[in-house]
C-alpha cells in the first residue's frame, strides 16, 4: 500500500535529520546539492500535487482537461476566458462541490484597458469617471462595425475583448475592489453550481475574473491532485502569458502537461520553444513532464502535415523519457459524452449540443462544431472511404442530417472507434495511472536518488571516523611508547626542516629572488651613486693641493699630484659609504632570518622538546652575523683600494677636449709656478674623474661585490645548518627523557578523547541509521527496494572502548551499550540515542552515579525514580529548561529529567533548538514514553500542534492553549 502524504509526516524529520548530520561534518560541506534534496523532500511530503496544463491559448488545454475529467467543466473556446487561472481540486462528496470566483481589482482592469487601448491605437480613459466607459465603448463599436465580409480581423477580436472587459466591469462593479482581489464562494453570489459554471463562461464575466477554483468529487483528484489551467503562452495580454511562465518556473509546481498544436507546419512555435526550455530548467519538475500534441485530427486529411509532425517528434523529443501523446481533445471528449445520449435526443443535437443547434433568424438549424469535426473525421483516411464518403459529400442533406445518418447506421461502434482514434483514452489512462499509482513512488524514488549521494558520503565518513579512532592506542603504556617513538621521528624532521629552510633562504639569494635583500642592495647602490656624485661635485683644485702639501709636510707640491690626491679622496669617501651600507645590508638580512627562524613551527617544537633550548640556533646566527659583517667590511675596503689606481680607459681619450684643456692649463701653471692657474682645469678634471670612477663603480655593484657577499653567506650558513642538523639529531634521547612524564600524563586524556570520539561517532551512526531506516520503510512500502539507502553495520569487533574513569567523562559521553540499543516504536529511538548520555552532564552530584565502574550504565537517585512513577504516558507536564543542546532540550519536571528531542518538537523543519529554547524557560509538553528504571521521560510538543510548524510560528499560543489540545494530542501519540 502506498503511504499517503499525511502518513508520511515523519519522512521530513528523517530527511532533516540527515541534513543536520551533514551540517555537522565540515569536510562534507559544499559537496551536495542541499536545495535539490529539500525540493525532493517537500515534493514527497506535500499533500498538494499541482499538474499545470501549459501551451498556446489555441492548443486546446481546457478541452483536454474536460476530456480527462469526462465533464464539460471549462470553457474551451478561444476568447476572453483564456486570461483566467483555473484550479480544479478535490471535493470529498457531491455536496461539497462548488466554485470560488476571484475578481480582478479596479487597478488591474484599468491596466488591461490601457493595454488594449494602446493596441487598438485608442486613447485610454479613466474607467472610474462617469461617461468614460461609454465613450470608449463607442470607439470599439466603430471598429467592429467597419468590417465587411466573413470572419473577423485581429483588430476586431481585440476590440471585442475590450468591449467585453468594459461590459464585465460595469456588470460586476459591486464585486470588484479598488485595489485587492475579492474572492466569493458561489453561494455568496447567490449562484448554484450550474449557475456558477454558466456565470464563468459568459464573456463579460470571464473578462473581469482573475481566478476560478472548482471543487469536484472526481477520483482522479484524490491524493491532493490539482489540475491547473493557465492562460496561453501567446495570450493577447502579455501579463496573462507571463503568469504561465512564472507558474512553470515555480519549484512547487509538481508536474506539467505541455500541450502543443499538432497541425502546425514545420518547427514548433517560438513561444512553445521558450515554454519547453523553462520547463526543463525547473529542477522541481524534473522528468514529470507529459508532452501532448493536440488537434491531431487536423493531420488525418493531410499526409504532409502528419509527416512533418512525425519528423518533429523524432528529432526534438527522441530523448524524452515519457511517451509522446497525440490527441484530439474535442473529438475525444464529445465522443465520450455521446455515449451517454441516444437516438431519441438525436444523438446529442437536442441535449448536449442544444445551444449550438438553435435556429437562427432564417429558421435554419445551427451546426455544432463537433458535427463538422466528426464529418471531417468520417471523410479522412482513419476510416474506410467506401463507407462514409458518399454520405459526407452528399449535397442534398444538411450537415446535421449527414451526422444523424452515420450515427444511426453505426451507432456506438463509430463512437467507440472515434474515441479510440482521438487518443484521449490512451492519454487519460496514462495520466490516471500516473496520478493514482506511479506518482508517489516516483516522488520517493527521486528523493532517494537525490539523497543517496549524501548518505554514501555520511556512510563512508562515519566508517572512516570509527576506524580512525578505534585504531588509536587504548592504554597508557601503548600510547607512551607510540608517542616516544614519534618524538624520535619529530626530532629528525626538525633537523631536516631547519637545514632545508636555511637552504631555501640561500637559494633565494643565489637566484636573485629575495626581494628584501634586493631592495637593501639597491639602497646600497643608490647611496654609493649619490655619494660619488657629491664627491665629484665638491672636488676643488685648491683643496686637493692643500691636502697634498699637508700630507707631505711641504709648502708646495707637484701640480700633477693634485689629480692623484683627488683619486685618494674620492676612493676613501666611497669606501666609507660602502662599508657602512654593507654593514646595514648584512644586519638587515640576519634580522629577518632570525625573525623567520623564531616564527617557524620547527623552532617552537625544538624549544618545546628541549625545554626552551633551541640548540643554539639563534645565538649561532648572531655570531655568524658579526663574522660576516667584519668580513664584508674587509671586502668593501679591498674593493675600494683599486679605486685609487686610474682606469686604463682614462688614457684612451687623447683627442678629447677636456684632456687637451687640462694639459694646456697644467703647462701654463707650471710655467708661471702659480697653482691658482690650475683652477681653470677643475671642470675638465671633474669630467675625468666621472669617467674613471663610474666604470670602477659599475664593476663593483654589478659584478663583484654582491656575488662575493652571497658566497660568504652561502658558505657560512650552510656549514652552520649542517652542524646544527647533526646536533639536533643527537638530541633524540634527551627529548624523549624530557617528555616522558608529560606523555604519560597526556595518555589518559588521549584515552578519554578516543572513547569520547568513538561514542560520538556511534551516536551519529545511530542517528543516521534511524533516519535511513525511516526512509527505507517508505521505499519498501512502495516496492522501491532498489532505491533503499545504506545502513551502517554495528561494530562487532573487540571492545571499542577502553576502561576509563567515569568522573573524567566530558559532557557528551555515552555509555557503550547505548550505541547499539534503540527502541523501534517511534521517534523515541532518537531520544534514547541521546538520553543514554552519561548524566554527569545533567547532574554533577555524587548521588547521580551508582557505581564507579565506568562501563556500568549510571543509575538515578530513588527520589527521581519515585517522582517519575507519578507520571504517565499521554500526560501534559510543565517543566523548566535546564539545558539546550543541538539535538535535545532537557527539562526539570519536579525532580524528574524530561528530554525533548528535536524530532519531537514540531512537524515543521526545526533549524536550531538553541534558537527556539533558552535555559530557565517554562514549557509544556506531553509524555511520549517513560522508563521508570532509568528515570528517563521522553517528551513531545509536536503532538500539541494544530497545524504544521505551529510551535515554530506561535509557540506562545500553543503553550497557552496546551490543556485544551490534550484530547487531540493523545490521539497523535505513536502506538506503544
Amino acid at each position: 500500500m502506498i503511504p499517503k502524504p499525511h502518513q508520511s509526516e515523519n519522512l521530513a524529520a528523517d530527511v532533516n535529520r540527515l541534513l543536520r548530520l551533514l551540517d555537522k561534518e565540515p569536510s562534507l560541506k559544499g559537496q551536495h546539492n542541499i536545495a535539490a534534496i529539500k525540493t525532493s523532500r517537500d515534493k514527497a511530503i506535500d499533500p498538494r500535487f499541482e499538474i499545470v496544463f501549459a501551451g498556446t491559448y489555441s492548443a486546446g488545454k481546457s478541452m483536454l482537461i474536460n476530456a480527462l475529467l469526462g465533464q464539460d467543466l471549462l470553457y474551451s473556446s478561444t476568447g476572453h476566458a483564456t486570461g483566467i487561472e483555473c484550479y480544479i481540486e478535490y471535493a470529498k462528496s457531491l455536496e461539497e462541490e462548488g466554485v470560488d470566483l476571484t475578481f480582478l481589482s479596479v487597478l488591474e482592469v484599468q491596466e488591461e484597458v490601457n493595454d488594449r487601448s494602446k493596441t487598438l491605437e485608442l486613447k485610454s480613459v479613466d474607467i472610474t469617471q462617469e461617461g468614460a466607459i461609454e465613450k470608449l465603448r463607442q470607439q470599439c463599436k466603430k471598429i467592429t462595425g467597419e468590417h465587411k465580409g466573413s470572419g473577423k480581423t485581429e483588430k476586431e477580436d481585440e476590440a471585442d475583448g475590450l468591449l467585453a472587459l468594459l461590459d464585465g466591469f460595469e456588470a460586476n462593479h459591486k464585486s470588484i475592489d479598488s485595489a485587492k482581489n475579492n474572492t466569493y464562494k458561489m453561494g455568496e453570489l447567490g449562484l448554484s453550481k450550474k449557475d456558477a459554471h454558466d456565470y464563468a463562461r459568459r464573456g463579460t464575466n470571464s473578462a473581469v475574473l482573475k481566478r476560478i477554483k472548482y471543487y469536484c468529487n472526481y477520483p482522479l483528484l484524490e491524493d491532493g491532485n490539482v489540475l491547473v489551467d493557465l492562460p496561453g503562452i501567446d495570450a493577447p495580454v502579455l501579463r496573462d502569458a507571463q503568469l504561465t511562465y512564472s507558474k512553470v518556473k515555480e519549484t512547487n509546481t509538481s508536474a506539467v502537461i505541455c500541450v502543443m498544436k499538432a497541425d502546425q507546419e514545420g518547427e514548433i512555435e517560438t513561444a512553445e520553444k521558450k515554454l519547453i526550455e523553462a520547463i526543463r530548467e525547473n529542477s522541481g519538475i524534473g522528468e514529470r513532464v507529459f508532452y501532448v500534441f493536440n488537434r491531431i485530427d487536423k493531420t488525418w486529411r493531410d499526409p504532409k502535415l502528419k509527416q512533418e509532425l512525425d519528423d518533429l517528434i523524432s528529432e526534438d523529443f527522441s530523448n524524452t523519457r515519457r511517451e509522446i501523446y497525440e490527441t484530439s481533445a474535442l473529438l475525444g471528449f464529445w465522443a465520450s459524452q455521446l455515449k451517454k445520449t441516444s437516438e431519441s435526443e438525436r444523438w446529442g443535437l437536442d441535449s448536449i449540443f442544444k445551444a449550438e443547434t438553435s435556429k437562427g433568424s432564417d429558421g435554419v438549424e445551427g451546426t455544432p462544431s463537433f458535427v463538422l469535426e466528426f464529418l471531417d473525421y468520417c471523410d479522412s483516411d482513419k476510416l474506410p472511404v467506401d463507407k462514409f464518403t458518399d454520405i459526407v459529400r452528399r449535397k442534398t442533406q444538411t450537415k446535421n442530417e449527414q451526422y444523424l445518418e452515420i450515427i444511426n447506421r453505426y451507432k456506438t461502434s463509430i463512437i467507440e472507434q472515434l474515441l479510440q482514434d482521438s487518443g484521449i483514452q490512451e492519454f487519460s489512462n496514462a495520466i490516471t495511472r500516473y496520478l493514482t499509482e506511479e506518482k508517489r513512488p516516483e516522488l520517493f524514488a527521486n528523493l532517494a536518488s537525490d539523497i543517496s549521494e549524501l548518505c554514501n558520503s555520511l556512510y563512508e565518513s562515519y566508517l572512516e571516523e570509527r576506524h580512525q579512532w578505534k585504531n588509536k592506542p587504548a592504554n597508557i603504556a601503548e600510547i607512551t611508547e607510540q608517542d616516544l617513538a614519534q618524538i624520535a621521528k619529530e626530532v629528525w624532521e626538525i633537523g631536516e626542516v631547519f637545514y632545508r629552510k636555511i637552504e631555501e633562504e640561500i637559494q633565494l639569494l643565489v637566484m636573485d629572488t629575495c626581494e628584501d635583500f634586493k631592495q637593501d642592495f639597491n639602497n646600497l647602490h643608490q647611496k654609493m651613486q649619490d655619494n660619488l656624485t657629491e664627491l665629484i661635485k665638491n672636488f676643488s683644485i685648491l683643496g686637493a693641493f692643500a691636502n697634498t702639501c699637508h700630507n707631505h709636510h711641504q709648502v708646495t707640491a707637484p701640480l700633477v699630484a693634485v689629480l692623484g690626491q683627488a683619486f685618494y679622496d674620492i676612493a676613501k669617501g666611497l669606501e666609507n659609504v660602502l662599508v657602512q651600507e654593507s654593514e646595514i645590508l648584512i644586519a638587515s638580512f640576519f634580522q629577518r632570518l632570525i625573525k623567520k627562524v623564531r616564527k617557524q613551527k620547527y623552532h617552537r617544537q625544538l624549544c618545546n622538546l628541549l625545554l626552551g633550548d633551541d640548540c643554539g640556533i639563534v645565538q649561532e646566527l648572531q655570531d655568524i652575523e658579526i663574522k660576516i659583517i667584519e668580513g664584508v667590511k674587509v671586502l668593501a675596503s679591498a674593493e675600494c683600494v683599486f679605486y685609487i689606481i686610474e682606469s686604463p680607459d682614462l688614457y684612451d681619450y687623447e683627442d678629447s677636449v677636456w684632456l687637451y684643456q687640462f694639459r694646456e692649463t697644467l703647462q701654463e701653471a707650471s710655467n708661471s709656478r702659480d697653482v691658482k692657474r690650475m683652477v681653470e682645469a677643475e671642470e675638465p678634471i671633474r669630467q675625468l674623474l666621472e669617467i674613471d670612477f663610474q666604470a670602477k663603480f659599475k664593476q663593483t655593484i654589478e659584478v663583484n661585490f654582491g656575488s662575493k657577499i652571497i658566497k660568504m653567506l652561502n658558505k657560512s650558513l650552510l656549514s652552520m645548518a649542517e652542524n646544527k642538523r647533526q646536533l639536533i639529531w643527537q638530541q633524540s634521547a634527551r627529548a624523549r627523557a624530557n617528555k616522558r612524564q608529560a606523555i604519560k600524563k597526556e595518555a589518559q586524556a588521549k584515552i578519554d578523547e578516543r572513547n569520547q570520539k568513538l561514542r560520538e561517532v556511534e551516536v551519529k551512526i545511530a542517528d543516521y541509521n534511524q533516519a535511513v531506516a525511516g526512509i527505507n520503510s517508505y521505499l519498501e512500502a512502495m516496492k522501491l527496494d532498489d532505491y533503499k539507502l545504506p545502513t551502517i553495520p554495528e561494530d562487532n569487533s573487540s571492545a571499542t572502548l577502553s576502561s576509563i574513569n567515569v568522573n573524567s567523562v566530558e559532557s557528551n559521553n555515552i555509555p557503550p551499550e547505548s550505541t547499539s540499543s534503540f527502541d523501534s516504536e517511534n521517534d523515541s529511538s532518537a531520544i534514547q540515542t541521546y538520553t543514554e548520555i552519561n548524566l554527569v552532564e545533567l547532574d554533577d552530584s555524587p548521588e547521580s552515579i551508582a557505581s564507579p565502574d565506568p562501563l556500568v550504565r549510571p543509575t538515578y537517585s530513588p527520589a527521581q525514580s519515585e517522582s517519575s512513577k507519578k507520571l504517565e504516558r499521554g500526560q501534559l507536564v510543565e517543566g523548566r529548561v535546564t539545558k539546550v543542546t543541538p539535538d535535545v532540550v532537557v527539562l526539570d519536571l519536579a525532580g524528574t529529567v524530561g528530554l525533548l528531542h528535536i524530532s519531537n518538537v514540531s512537524c515543521g523543519f526545526v533549524e536550531s533548538l538553541p534558537d527556539l529554547f533558552e535555559e530557565y524557560q517554562l514549557i509544556k509538553a506531553m509524555i511520549v514514553t517513560q522508563d521508570d528504571g532509568k528515570g528517563r521521560i521522553s517528551l513531545s510538543t509536536k503532538v500539541l500542534e494544530n497545524s504544521k510548524g505551529e510551535i515554530l510560528d506561535n509557540m506562545k499560543q500553543v503553550m497557552t492553549n496546551a490543556e485544551a489540545r490534550v484530547p487531540k494530542a493523545v490521539k497523535k501519540l505513536p502506538k506503544s
